[in-house]
């Protein structure tokens, strides 16, 4: 008995520990007081928690969160018009799926109950938020302030207005939310391996390329080799990479997960299970002449409790931003650390293809990836000599290990004037890098200025690239350009662009360089599609306009080939109008289109990077654009895919047999990216209309006012219809793999209700 009691009491001390570490792991912005969002189109939050959950987390969940009964969650979901049957694809309850729950409940739950709606406790979701991609950068670098979610019993005047949205949804036909390819189900192409062979399978000998790397479609991008089953990289998915001339994939790597725990330095005890992941991987992706590369930011930042954890760590503790400190790499003991580190994991890992680097910012990692000058240590260097040895440092380790591995060593974000005394520096078996539109001079609406990087609208290569791979060159070290091929922040609500000519443009141009490989992507554009077909069958002395109309005729035959060539020129023209700026890219409403709720008073908060919410912020919006000049450009954009789209309809009637499904994809695509540049159009002419009207103060202003907004409510509202069966036949549409799904089905509707309110808020001002 007295053993049973000290097993006991044993058993409640580590309990009691564990708990205690859950509970003082501090989440990002967890003591923030910003109020979150009321969405006063819902009759209460509790209603918008169900409708945005109803299709991705089970009801017995989202009882427990509310600590309710399953019944009173049915029955919210009824009185709004939800099918009384969930029907939830398993994926949402894996890694794939939990950026989408996590963003649809960032307003609506506050950290505790987002972590058991989520089913992941606070160091796994603290390790997320920092580097899964700047998931909390993503977010907006705040949470938003939400009290406990608790169950309350409908009032008469709620329950009043969740019958109103009933009727609204069943005006838009009892299939508005009804998916007719569920999503995730894009992935299913990828589960049989098909075994005919194809002529393309074998690279030639005449390749522009000895390198061709991409992002693998839809692989988690945070931590992805846990997963046993390998299912973010099929084998079919290898094998239609190798058919369009793709032979190597890269994956994002954080190379403390990697490492066992190493003195004072950090390390993961499921770490070997990551190197084994990775051994899987190597042998999969060999079978089809594929090569994996590691994508290294290192050495990641940490927090205060890391340095803080064992008696000498602050020796290597850099200047503090934010909620992390730069390791130092002037101690020669990081350096040390971060060469033996990737020596084990090459080590380990046989057969890994190499690396390719980020070392002057991107994450927080060293002193000099943001100013090594607020560093005692670091000061006293050089800004070059620091860039060029942490590159060193990872050079020496991989090719201890594996000599024959590639180190590529990417210029991202180094000083310009200090590029070339970087590359002179570098291991002479490094390759070298460069973004190959960036710096690349346009002008749109009579506004110029000059590519920053992400941009297919914008044809490379830029001088940047340029004096850098002849700096390279002249250093003895071989040229990577780093381009877009499929999407790219512009636009990456489709997999792959219909703007074809453009990327023709940009091979032809490559093809005149001397270049030994592309990145084909970054997280986005890893789909293997006609535009990678055209990158791998473009040979030096083809024109542009060549490539584009064989490519056509092979792929949809000649009756529709010669239309779909014809579409993918007005297309690429239109998208040429895109009014191209990185912050633009990052915070424009581009990627939510029409799922991006209209507010009636103004939200207070700043539109997030890349996928978050774009909110109501103009200026990010518009970046160095006037606005008029902003929607105007967009409009410009939409117009040339809606004469891609009137030209795709008229191929799809003439397409047979086997072509006419291919030819309906591009039909798709095109649409929906017509649809979400014009949507952003609409959207700014709502928002410059309604803070025009909250400023004034003359009546015939504010009465102009009102007739823009009342407009931009039913274009929306055109814009949602147009775009819900396009959504519902195509799960790949709104899907992308380091942002998973930007939006669902019911966010469409959702849309409608807040637009609809809006209508209903203008008409009682008149």
């Amino acid at each position: 008995m007295r053993k049973f009691f000290f097993v006991l009491s044993l058993l409640f001390a580590l309990s009691f520990d564990i708990f205690a570490q859950q509970t003082t792991v501090a989440l990002h912005g967890e003591d923030g007081r910003k109020e979150a969002i009321e969405y006063d189109y819902f009759p209460h939050r509790e209603y918008a928690f169900v409708w945005r959950n109803w299709s991705v987390v089970d009801k017995h969940r989202l009882a427990e969160v509310m600590q309710t009964k399953v019944e009173n969650i049915e029955s919210l979901a009824e009185s709004m018009g939800l099918p009384r049957k969930q029907t939830i694809e398993p994926e949402w309850t894996t890694t794939r799926g939990y950026i989408t729950i996590l963003k649809r409940n960032w307003h609506l739950l506050p950290y505790d109950q987002l972590l058991q709606l989520l089913g992941m406790d606070r160091q796994e979701l603290k390790f997320r938020l920092t580097e899964d991609d700047f998931l909390y950068q993503k977010l907006g670098y705040v949470k938003p302030w939400c009290q406990p979610l608790r169950y309350e019993t409908p009032t008469a005047q709620m329950k009043e207005r969740a019958a109103y949205i009933a009727e609204l949804l069943s005006s838009l036909g009892k299939n508005a939310l009804k998916c007719e390819e569920p999503r995730f189900d894009f992935m299913r192409e990828f589960e049989v391996v098909k075994r005919e062979k194809s002529k393309q399978e074998t690279s030639s000998s005449d390749d522009n390329f000895e390198l061709k790397m991409i992002f693998p479609y839809f692989t988690d991008f945070g931590d992805p080799l846990l997963d046993k089953s390998m299912s973010s990289y099929p084998e079919e998915y290898f094998r239609q990479l190798q058919q369009v001339g793709v032979n190597g994939i890269w994956l994002h790597s954080v190379l403390r997960m990697m490492v066992e725990p190493d003195g004072l330095f950090p390390g993961d005890s499921r770490a070997k299970e990551r190197i084994e992941g990775l051994n899987r991987l190597v042998q999969r992706a060999a079978k089809y002449g594929v090569k994996v590369y590691l994508y290294v930011n290192e050495p990641r930042g940490m927090d205060d409790e890391f340095f803080n954890e064992m008696e000498g760590r602050k020796a290597f503790r850099g200047p503090k931003v934010r909620d992390l400190y730069a390791f130092c790499t002037s101690r020669p003991e990081v350096q040390e650390w971060l060469s033996r580190s990737m020596e084990s994991v090459f080590r380990q890992v046989e057969g890994l293809g190499g690396v390719f680097t980020i070392t002057a910012s991107e994450n927080y990692t060293s002193c000099v990836s943001r100013n090594h000058l607020d560093c005692p240590h670091c000061r006293d260097h050089e800004y070059a000599e620091l860039i060029a040895n942490v590159n060193k440092a990872i050079e020496e380790g991989v090719h201890r290990a594996d000599p024959d591995a590639k180190v590529i060593v990417w210029d991202w974000q180094w000083r310009d004037s200090e590029c070339e005394a970087i590359i002179r520096q570098l291991p002479k078996n490094c390759w070298f890098m460069s973004v190959s539109e960036w710096s690349k001079p346009f002008e749109k609406g009579g506004v110029k200025s000059a590519v920053g990087e992400y941009s297919i609208s914008n044809v490379g290569p830029g001088p940047r690239a340029l004096r850098n791979w002849a700096a390279a060159r002249a250093a003895g070290l071989k040229c990577v350009a780093k381009v877009a091929v499929n999407c790219t922040w512009e636009m990456a609500v489709v997999p792959q662009l219909p703007v074809v000519d453009l990327v023709a443009r940009h091979a032809e141009n490559l093809s005149k360089q001397d270049v030994n490989g592309v990145m084909l992507s970054w997280s986005l554009g890893g789909y293997p599609s006609e535009n990678l077909k055209l990158f791998q069958s473009f040979k030096k002395g083809m024109s542009a306009d060549q490539a584009v109309e064989e490519l056509a005729n092979t792929e949809y035959g000649d009756k529709a080939g010669r239309y779909v060539r014809e579409a993918w020129r007005a297309c690429s023209d239109g998208f040429e109008e895109f009014p191209y700026h990185i912050t633009t890219l990052y915070h424009g409403p581009h990627h939510t289109g029409p799922s991006n709720p209209f507010y009636v008073r103004p939200t207070g908060y700043k539109s997030s990077m890349v996928y978050g919410f774009p909110y109501d912020e103009l200026k990010s919006w518009r970046s160095i654009y006037p606005m008029d000049v902003w929607i105007s450009q967009m409009d410009k954009a939409a117009a040339g895919f809606e004469k891609g789209v009137k030209l795709l309809r008229e191929a799809v009637a003439v397409a047979k047999g086997k072509y006419r499904e291919g030819v309906e994809t591009q039909l798709n695509r095109a649409e929906a990216v017509r649809i979400h540049l014009k949507s952003s159009a609409v959207q700014g002419r709502f928002y410059v209309a309604r803070d025009r009207y909250l400023a004034s103060s003359d009546e015939a202003e504010k009465a102009e006012c009102l007739a823009t907004m009342r407009q931009a409510c039913y274009d929306e509202q055109q814009l949602i219809k147009d775009m819900l069966p396009l959504l519902s036949h195509d799960s790949s549409i709104a899907y992308e793999s380091a942002n998973q799904y930007f939006y669902l089905p019911c966010d469409l509707v959702e849309a409608y209700i807040s637009v609809d309110h809006s209508l209903r808020w203008i008409e009682s001002r008149q």
